[in-house]
């Protein structure tokens, strides 16, 4: 569960950033390219626990 909830404030912050972002570099918000963007920030935020080391020594 903790993995949805991950991808869904990944997604919600993403679109917030994207929007933000859009509008100071004065160009159009790309719904596509924010979920693309999102949707990979938050695989690569789900796994990366998964694969580092326990413990580092």
């Amino acid at each position: 569960m903790k993995y949805v909830m991950n991808l869904i404030w990944t997604l919600i912050f993403g679109f917030v950033l994207g929007f933000i972002g859009s509008k100071l570099d004065k160009t159009d918000f790309s719904v596509q390219t924010t979920l693309i963007v999102s949707v990979l920030f938050g695989l690569i935020l789900n796994l990366l626990p998964l694969v580092l080391p326990k413990k580092i020594a």
